[in-house]
């Protein structure tokens, strides 16, 4: 067992939930720091003042990596959790695939193509997909076989087949579908791990004062001279809370809590798009629902040799608000602002920076071209309509988009602790990260987590993944 501690969280999102219940239920004293005021507007993602990318009315769950089998399995043990957790919850098998009252709903996601083949990361993740025994739960598109165990087991109506307009009438786009897949009622899981993590014990500090962090207390330290020591947090309203460790989990506000993370991070923004359908309009409320509608993804080009690509976008089923999201991704876009003196990386002086909320709700010019072209292909009832609404959403993104969760070196005595570096894809490891995140933090180079490797803190990693870009790159929306 190891030596009770207390805990500073700062940040109550993905990162900062999943951890607090972790460390809570291994005899840690907690207390979480947040300046949104969750307490009150229950992680609602109407609230247009909350930036956090945790805030959302869904958020895809899928095990499809690639080579990256860690975050497959990762992905598959987090399924067993949400299922588990919503058994807790009184969820019934019937509501399986589209209940309302589920927090992961598991109603496919279709993995769409660039063209009628399959490109190599879609190879790569069938072949990890058969490694660990799920080959059985894709369906490919051209594959007789799949389509025919797909209409065995009452998936073969999401298995949908798209034209490829630019060629002759009888292409489409190839397609893979994985009835492992569906997505997280995010907004809904935040506000559930909150009220179990309070019910544990945890201690919350909401809002732009009480819960808005200003500053980490640091002293020198006797243990190792020249470095500081931190000892807890100062919020805004010149309170102190001591604490053994402090733990950064502030997503795209987390390099600037904690400078340290400059070189490692950076924030940027994917962008939304929602269409709301009407009640009354039978066809396409039962058409776009989770029990007739996949998750679907498309990758409109190819990745280049660097793993990026300029065409990712994606579509979820829509919400019991009938609200149909539209997410892209191919550019995740920056804002570059002069950084703190004594900031340790910046690039022209610089650091991206989320823009306030009340400038996250238009799209850049190349969203919406995307955007709209990609619904002319695959929500054809929706082209030329305009949009119910659109926003910016601010994620953390790494330098290899694996998280950053370890210590940091720059700071002695094992004092302060990083759970952040999301990269987009953190949502669905809500009910499992914690207990990897805490195992880590407790054990260190000791630790039994399959993560540990690809977590630790990585100062040798070369800037790429975008962030190498800087602010005279073609992400920056403050560009002209």
């Amino acid at each position: 067992m190891a030596e009770q501690k207390s805990f500073a969280i700062i940040g109550a999102g993905i990162f900062g939930l999943s951890l607090a219940n972790a460390l809570r239920d291994r005899n840690h004293d907690v207390t979480v720091f947040d300046r949104s005021q969750y307490d009150r507007n229950g992680y609602s993602a109407e609230d247009k003042d909350v930036q956090a990318a945790s805030v959302d009315h869904n958020k895809i769950f899928r095990a499809s990596y690639g080579t990256k089998i860690h975050y497959q399995r990762l992905a598959m043990e987090g399924r067993k959790a949400w299922i588990l957790e919503d058994e807790r919850r009184g969820c019934t098998e019937q509501d399986y695939a589209s209940g309302e009252t589920r927090l992961f709903v598991n109603g496919g996601m279709l993995r769409v193509q660039s063209s009628n083949v399959l490109d190599v990361l879609e190879e790569e993740t069938l072949e990890n997909m058969e490694r660990d025994g799920l080959r059985e739960a894709q369906f490919v598109r051209s594959n007789s076989g799949d389509r025919q165990r797909a209409q065995e087991l009452g998936w073969k109506a999401k298995l949908l087949d798209f034209k490829i307009t630019e060629g002759s009438s009888d292409t489409y786009y190839e397609a893979v579908l994985d009835s492992t897949a569906g997505f997280i009622r995010c907004s809904n899981a935040c506000a559930h791990y909150q009220k179990v993590a309070a019910a544990k014990g945890v201690k919350f500090h909401f809002g732009p004062e009480s819960g808005a962090v200003e500053s980490l207390v640091k002293i020198p330290s006797d243990e190792a001279p020249g470095k500081s020591k931190v000892t807890g947090v100062r919020t805004k309203n010149g309170k102190f809370y001591d604490a053994d460790v402090v733990i950064v989990a502030a997503g795209s506000f987390s390099t600037q809590i904690l400078p340290d993370l400059s070189y490692h991070l950076e924030s940027s923004a994917g962008s939304l798009a929602i269409f709301k359908i009407d009640p009354t309009d039978k066809k396409l409320w039962d058409k776009y629902s989770p029990e007739n509608f996949p998750v679907i993804t498309w990758h409109s080009t190819p990745r280049d040799s660097t793993g990026k690509d300029s065409g990712s976008i994606y579509v979820l089923p829509r919400t019991p608000e009938g609200l149909v999201k539209i997410g892209y991704r191919g550019m995740k876009f920056t804002n570059f602002q002069s950084a703190p003196d004594g900031t340790p990386f910046t690039q022209d002086g610089q650091w991206s920076v989320p823009l306030p909320a009340k400038n996250c709700y238009s799209l850049p010019e190349q969203s919406i071209h995307s955007i709209r072209q990609f619904v002319s292909t695959f929500l054809p009832e929706f082209d030329g309509l305009p949009f119910y609404s659109t926003k910016l959403c601010w994620y953390t993104d790494s330098l290899d988009n694996s998280f950053v969760i370890d210590y940091v070196p720059e700071y002695a005595e094992k004092s302060v602790f990083v759970c952040t570096g999301g990269s987009g894809h953190g949502a669905k490891f809500l009910p499992v990260l914690g207990k990897h995140a805490a195992n880590i933090l407790e054990h260190g180079d000791l630790s039994t987590s399959y993560m540990r490797p690809f977590w630790r803190w990585r100062p040798d990693i070369p800037r790429r993944n975008g962030l190498e870009e800087g602010p005279g790159g073609p992400r920056n929306i403050t560009v002209g």
